[in-house]
């Protein structure tokens, strides 16, 4: 007889539990290549990216992803309004056709409504992601309801890139650089100040605080990211830099050097972290739902100039190696670890 900690609810003997959402994902490619219908010349890219690619025309690429928020595993409704709820979904779908460089055109919504919800607080919610969509020039054309026992908003997105444009994950070289938009650790820092209640820390902190309940992707820059840098790889932080970067290294078969010296901080998460006595690296490397733009380009204009798109600024942050990743801390080479969102860790 199994003592009370012997079989966890779900589990059968003799099967695995799941440990992480990457291996799970790497089974799950393995067994739809297997199993699956096979890959028309069409579909250029299948599982592994940000978004399925397929042919359009002689010119241009279709993209498709998708996107899950759960009530308790990626929101609290403790923590931010319906309308930042839908907008914050909205844009996490939004940033995917971003990290491809393209352009979003239209979504389709499917909503899991608990049965004691609002009519009111359903309709605020699509206000939100009507205001997402309405700043990334996306189209709402359709969906889906039916009742959940948490809420649950899932959203499909199609945009469309030239082909010539086209950023997948595959595409890094060793001796490329390692750019950044913006800056990343400040959604990490805003949902630990929410999540204390303390309303005099939320206020020294709004800057935090809304680049977790109201992040931007940014797509209204990847043209310039094209011209500039004509990037060899790409994705958007939604795990954390170090996730993030070991998507592309995978995808690419290559490994990376990030200096951790270079990483851009906000004012605001330096201010938290002097507070907090907290290294500010940590919060930047770590920290997904950022939406920042993460890309690697042969083209080092670091040195010669400070990179700034409609007001976005991009950093250097790093370069592509042949294998192995590693961090360069106060002049010191060391492993990097694995930190960043694993939704079963």
């Amino acid at each position: 007889m199994q003592g009370a900690g012997g079989i966890h609810k779900g589990e059968i003997p003799g099967l695995m539990r799941i440990t992480s959402e990457w291996d799970l994902l790497g089974k799950i490619r393995e067994r739809v290549g297997k199993t699956g219908l096979p890959h028309p010349e069409s579909l250029f890219k299948g599982i592994g990216d940000d978004c399925a690619v397929f042919a359009v025309d002689d010119s241009t690429f279709g993209l498709l992803t998708t996107d899950i928020s759960v009530e308790h595993v990626h929101f609290s409704r403790d923590f931010g309004r319906p309308a930042d709820i839908g907008f914050k979904a909205m844009m996490g779908n939004v940033s995917d056709i971003a990290s491809m460089c393209g352009s979003p055109r239209f979504a389709l919504v499917a909503i899991g409504i608990p049965a004691d919800t609002m009519e009111e607080y359903v309709l605020e919610l699509y206000e939100g992601m009507i205001e997402a969509a309405n700043q990334s020039g996306t189209i709402i054309a359709g969906g889906d309801t039916s009742k959940s026992d948490v809420l649950t908003l899932s959203i499909a997105l199609y945009g469309e890139v030239p082909r010539k444009k086209l950023a997948a994950r595959d595409g890094a070289a060793a001796g490329d650089i390692v750019y950044l938009t913006s800056t990343t650790g400040d959604s990490m820092a805003g949902l630990e100040i929410l999540k204390t209640g303390d309303r005099a820390r939320i206020g020294r902190y709004p800057d935090l605080v809304r680049k977790h309940v109201r992040p931007m992707a940014r797509v209204g820059i990847v043209q310039e990211i094209s011209q500039v840098f004509a990037p060899t790889a790409m994705v958007d932080v939604s795990d954390g830099i170090l996730s993030d970067l070991r998507h592309i290294c995978t995808e690419s078969g290559r490994g990376f050097v990030i200096d951790t010296d270079a990483l851009p901080i906000s004012p605001g998460l330096k201010a938290f972290t002097r507070e907090t006595g907290s290294d500010p690296r940590t919060y930047a490397l770590e920290s997904g739902e950022e939406y920042e733009l993460l890309f690697t380009s042969p083209r080092d204009l670091s040195a010669t100039m400070n990179v700034n798109l409609n007001g976005i600024p991009v950093t250097a942050i790093g370069k592509i190696t042949d294998k192995g990743y590693s961090l360069v801390r106060n002049g010191v080479m060391v492993k990097a670890g694995t930190g960043g969102f694993d939704h079963f860790k």
